[in-house]
């Protein structure tokens, strides 16, 4: 009797022309969860008090060194207003640093206020005004500061890489993989498309 990995192998193939864009995330999964959020404040971080102040401190000084690498290197950093494109604003960068052809580098670093869920604490009932009161903790929907960093890589073309300063410190990653200046592509083979079509080969060939 044939199993799963034989049936899958002899029937189902993959097949992969090119693609407009690949899209990971990733995150810190330990900080889903309240107790390794204090433990984190408290014990890595050094906070007596583990509370959702200490992320505001952290996130502040995230800020203030993404500024300071920025002008260091001399990377634009604007902020992006509503509604607007963030691509067509990164593209014209995008576009002169893959006309230089030279080593990947980061061309923008983009600011948008966005919504995610982040860590919110407070004092717990009866222990307002007590010295080292329990803190209650839990997830709310707030608008908080995202950083876009727009870079050019010499093999995937166009990228950009996305954080915030709250925990669980998500991490979004997207490969624009379209030729510069010329928009999404609808057939054909561009660059990154390459790369991927010889990954997906790989994955073909060495079966489940």
């Amino acid at each position: 009797m044939a199993d799963y990995a034989t049936l899958l192998r002899d029937h189902v193939t993959l097949t992969c022309r090119s693609v407009d864009r690949i899209f990971l995330q990733g995150y810190v999964p330990k900080l889903q969860t309240v107790g390794w959020v204090c433990q984190f404040l408290n014990r890595q971080r050094g906070f007596a008090i583990p509370s959702s102040a200490a992320f505001g401190k952290i996130g502040a000084a995230y800020a203030d060194e993404v500024h300071r690498w920025a002008q260091a290197h001399g990377v634009p950093v604007i902020r992006f207003g509503k509604r607007e494109s963030k691509e067509q604003i990164a593209r014209p960068l995008l576009d002169a640093a893959a006309a230089e052809d030279g080593e990947g580098r980061v061309v923008l670093i983009g600011i948008a206020q966005e919504k995610a869920p982040v860590w919110r604490s407070w004092k717990a009932k009866g222990q307002e005004h007590l010295p080292h009161p329990h803190m209650e903790w839990g997830r709310q929907m707030a608008f908080i500061n995202h950083f876009y960093f727009y870079l050019w890589d010499p093999e995937w073309g166009g990228a950009f890489w996305k954080t915030n300063a709250y925990a669980p410190y998500p991490i979004w990653i997207c490969l624009l993989t379209e030729l510069p200046g010329e928009g999404p592509r609808r057939s054909g083979v561009f660059p990154a498309g390459v790369a991927t079509v010889r990954a997906c080969d790989r994955v073909r060939r060495a079966g489940p």
